[in-house]
């Protein structure tokens, strides 16, 4: 998506973006929400535009997009914030996904903290921030990483 609103130089309507998606509006909005949040662009009046972290992100090679996105995704995505702390600071620099299930479960239905936690652990992994082995359950980082 970002890379299309690029493509129109860096400001698009949204229902435009959609159709050009071949999207429905309503469709296209949980992404928009993401980049958005993450401080990849604004929205205002119908529109989206890139930030300068936006642009950068569309510019950037791979790495370096993910390395934008881990800065954007620590700084501006709690759960993602909140995961990598807790994994830099245990002593083997692995814990269950459940340790983080418990804490959503406290102000999440349990689906609503499912779909929170796979969001932050597909976002985490993009990002290279941690792995994630679904088989164990299990989150890591890397000690030198952190």
């Amino acid at each position: 998506m970002l890379d299309f609103v690029a493509a129109q130089g860096g400001r698009a309507d949204l229902p435009d973006l959609a159709g050009g998606l071949r999207f429905e509006v309503d469709d296209l909005m949980p992404l928009v929400d993401a980049a958005t949040m993450l401080g990849l662009a604004t929205t205002a009046d119908g529109d989206i535009e890139l930030t300068l972290d936006g642009t950068l992100f569309t510019e950037a090679d791979i790495d370096s997009a993910k390395a934008i996105f881990a800065r954007l995704a620590r700084a501006n995505a709690p759960l993602i914030a909140a995961i990598d702390h807790a994994l830099t600071s245990a002593r083997n620099h692995r814990l269950r996904d459940g340790f983080f299930l418990d804490l959503l479960r406290r102000g999440f239905t349990e689906d609503v903290a499912r779909r929170q936690l796979r969001i932050a652990i597909d976002w985490g992994r993009y990002a290279e921030l941690y792995e994630y082995d679904a088989a164990e359950r299990l989150l890591t980082r890397h000690p030198d990483d952190a």
